[in-house]
């Protein structure tokens, strides 16, 4: 019996099932998916962490498969956006933009409750319906979100109604508010919120199941993030200067714009291509 240290420093018996599991729902076969645990066993020993693990398995498809060892790890990409660029709040508006709605990444002036004025991180509009975003991205992906940022959303929401009630100049009739997290939710938060579920929703890591989630709604619409594509920070932060937000953007925004980011042209044309493989 093999056992695997997680993130949080607890030991789990290995999961030969859940790690092929990992594999097939980056796009492998389930031949390739076979070859690459028949590597995996190889190589593993006991005490092991994930993240070496989870290192071999992306190895390995990255030898066989670029496109589908982009997508192995989506979560650990979400993560390495940049929390001083506000990269996952732009990602995060960007991503909304695919389901029909009119974003503003942190309005000015800051709309207005009746208490004080409120900065939020996503304005949303559709069908004459407002919404607004709280963004909670961790670095630390294992960790979760808790109940103190689900309190302090409804409280701002609620000031924000009040604001609107009020009549104050600059206020909005928000219909609900969304905390959106590359995280799992506690167990405390996802009650919270489900008390306050006709102005309160929670969109998290594989919550809510099976479908409405971060990751239900990345992979309808195959809005991967760039941090995929391996590219370096500065390049990344250039392309978000660009108004490029994920990598279907390569596919859709003019090279002659992209080359702006620094790409040489040859790079930009591996890059479209690739992507084009991973979203097929």
């Amino acid at each position: 019996m093999v056992m695997i240290l997680k993130a949080d420093g607890t030991k789990v018996q290995f999961d030969r099932k859940k790690a092929k599991n990992s594999c097939l729902r980056a796009g492998a076969s389930s031949a390739l998916a076979k070859e690459i645990m028949e590597i995996l066993m190889q190589k593993l020993k006991d005490g092991m962490t994930t993240s070496d693990m989870k290192h071999i398995i992306y190895a390995e498809l990255e030898k066989r498969e670029e496109q589908t060892a982009a997508k192995y790890d989506i979560k650990k990409a979400i993560a390495c956006l940049d929390p001083v660029q506000h990269q996952f709040e732009k990602y995060i508006m960007h991503l909304y933009q695919y389901y029909g709605y009119e974003t503003e990444w942190s309005p000015v002036p800051k709309p207005q409750g009746f208490c004080t004025d409120h900065e939020i991180d996503v304005l949303l509009k559709k069908n004459d319906e407002i919404t607004f975003i709280e963004c909670k991205h961790h670095v630390r992906y294992h960790r979760f979100t808790g109940l103190g940022v689900p309190m302090r959303v409804w409280a701002r929401l609620q000031d924000l109604k009040d604001g609107f009630a009020g009549k104050k100049e600059g206020s909005y009739d928000f219909k609900e508010a969304i905390i959106v997290t590359n995280t799992k939710f506690s167990d405390h938060a996802k009650r919270y919120a489900g008390c306050q579920n006709k102005n309160l929703s929670l969109v998290g890591w594989n919550y809510p199941n099976p479908a409405g989630n971060l990751t239900d709604l990345i992979e309808k619409k195959k809005a991967y993030p760039l941090t995929m594509l391996q590219l370096d920070s500065v390049t990344i932060d250039k392309l978000f200067d660009l108004s490029v937000h994920d990598i279907k953007d390569f596919v859709y925004v003019s090279p002659d714009i992209l080359v702006n980011s620094g790409l040489t042209r040859d790079k930009i044309k591996y890059l479209r291509n690739l992507v084009e493989d991973i979203i097929a």
